[in-house]
């Protein structure tokens, strides 16, 4: 069966090559090869490949070479960096220069073939993206005099492109299974009780819906760890932060949500991540999404481990009052918490 995507094989081993090259096939892939990263480039200007998985250690030009060539030619295109056990930091600066995924040799093909799927539905996404802003800006220019009734449409779109990327994350993890959703709701009654304005509530709302969507890139073995995380493996799962915004960033109207979503493991006392941010650094938005996401994480069942009491969790939040969580954010979430208990409370 034809997927109809082409694949670039790059390695200097040609039992390497030929190996990917007649398993991807196998499965449908149209598959070329190159032993080297300039003849990997020469190959990708006569025919644009969807994916390339290419050899991080190669004569001349080396893989990380390779990759921040073909991001700054071919944005487009997803590179999968093939790495040694024992060169997992060249695959973590691998990802922070646009790789989409590394795989770690001794592979198997299912590693490979996983984490090309993996990076074709990403891809497909960012090309909807652009078509979206495309038929936008279309709109826009030949239907001026219908302005409503197009920006009812473009709001559709809008809405659907959201329930596609939080569904893709859900259907990846079932252990986050409602947990972008109950994020959302937690962060909008807090953001109502602080008082924000209608336009900065929906904001908030979509920041919430989306906060985890770059956990799209992360391997579903360290998702899914049932034990401790390894330095390398709390590395490369703090990564989600960016890549969400290198997902959402192609669409101009998720600008606004960028902040809350990169920085929604930060804490007010800096010890957080990526940026580590100190106090009104922080966004309100980000406050919000921090404290929300840590309260549903300690109430909701994780591979490692079963999910906290509501009475611990509360404990908890208290307690990091004003080092890991804002002191006003905080306040109003506890409010909020309350009264969801007095609304659950059967009356006599």
């Amino acid at each position: 069966m034809d997927t109809g995507h082409s694949i670039l094989i790059v390695d200097d081993e040609a039992a390497v090559r030929d190996m990917l090259t007649w398993a991807l096939a196998s499965r449908g892939f149209t598959c070329h090869a190159a032993e080297n990263g300039l003849r990997a480039l020469a190959r990708l200007q006569e025919e644009e490949c969807a994916v390339v998985v290419a050899d991080i250690r190669m004569p001349g030009l080396d893989g990380l070479e390779l990759l921040k060539r073909i991001k700054a030619r071919w944005p487009l295109t997803e590179v999968i960096i093939v790495t040694g056990v024992f060169e997992l930091r060249n695959g973590v600066e691998a990802m922070r220069n646009g790789a989409y995924d590394y795989v770690t040799k001794p592979f198997t093909i299912e590693d490979v073939v996983l984490a090309i799927e993996r990076a074709l539905y990403k891809r497909d996404l960012e090309i909807q993206n652009r078509h979206y802003r495309e038929s936008l800006e279309q709109e826009v220019e030949l239907r001026t005099l219908d302005l409503l009734e197009s920006n009812q449409h473009v709001q559709q779109l809008f809405v659907s492109m959201l329930k596609t990327l939080a569904n893709s994350l859900e259907a990846k993890d079932n252990y986050t299974h409602g947990h972008s959703e109950r994020v959302a709701a937690h962060a909008l009654l807090v953001g109502e009780r602080l008082g924000l304005t209608e336009r900065d509530l929906s904001r908030l709302e979509l920041a919430g819906l989306l906060h985890d969507i770059g956990k799209i890139g992360v391997r579903e073995a360290v998702l899914h760890k049932p034990g401790k995380l390894t330095d390398e493996e709390y590395e490369h799962i703090k990564t989600h932060c960016r890549l969400g915004e290198r997902i959402l960033l192609p669409v101009e109207e998720f600008a606004p949500i960028l902040d809350p979503v990169v920085h929604h493991h930060e804490r007010v006392d800096g010890g957080g991540y990526p940026d580590g941010l100190v106090g009104d650094e922080l966004s309100v938005g980000a406050k919000m999404l921090a404290l929300c996401d840590a309260y549903d994480a300690m109430t909701s069942e994780r591979p490692y481990r079963s999910p906290h009491s509501q009475e611990y969790a509360i404990a908890e939040v208290r307690r990091c009052r004003g080092t890991q969580f804002d002191p006003l954010v905080t306040d109003a979430f506890l409010a909020v918490l309350a009264a969801e208990q007095v609304a659950a409370t059967p009356r006599a």
